[in-house]
């Protein structure tokens, strides 16, 4: 899960391929920190935000296009295969067209939650998303 958190990018047509095709790895120190940062990532810091439909659709858009953002470059970089990058992309970019003001306004349960739980800057996409599946 944490090499996830730390993946993904933009239109697959639009970036270079490594001449090699090889994925590199992470040095273990690094692969460690990768880890304890995602653990971070994935828990709740804030469970009583009050609900702002403006602020948890920019803050969940931005965490989602960031997450796009370095899965492009480590895509580039050679931390990441292009089949993985899709796979992950993917799904990364048809919730991302979701995330959007009137879904958040007409939200109830489990989605209502998850914009609520948005509406704090110090929660993560990826927290929120986890704590209300």
């Amino acid at each position: 899960m944490g090499a996830w958190l730390l993946l993904l990018g933009m239109p697959a047509m639009a970036l270079p391929e490594r001449v090699d095709n090889a994925v590199r790895s992470l040095p273990p120190q690094v692969q460690e920190d990768v880890n304890d940062i995602a653990r971070q990532l994935l828990k709740v810091q804030d469970s009583n935000a009050e609900l702002s439909c403006p602020k948890a659709v920019e803050n969940a858009r931005w965490g989602v296009e960031t997450m796009l953002e370095v899965g492009e470059r480590n895509l580039r970089d050679g931390y990441l295969s292009r089949v993985d990058y899709d796979r992950m992309a993917t799904p990364l970019k048809a919730q991302l067209e979701g995330l959007t003001l009137a879904d958040c306004e007409n939200a109830s349960g489990a989605r209502h939650e998850f914009y609520r739980c948005m509406s704090s800057d110090y929660n993560h996409v990826m927290a929120c998303a986890k704590a209300h599946e």
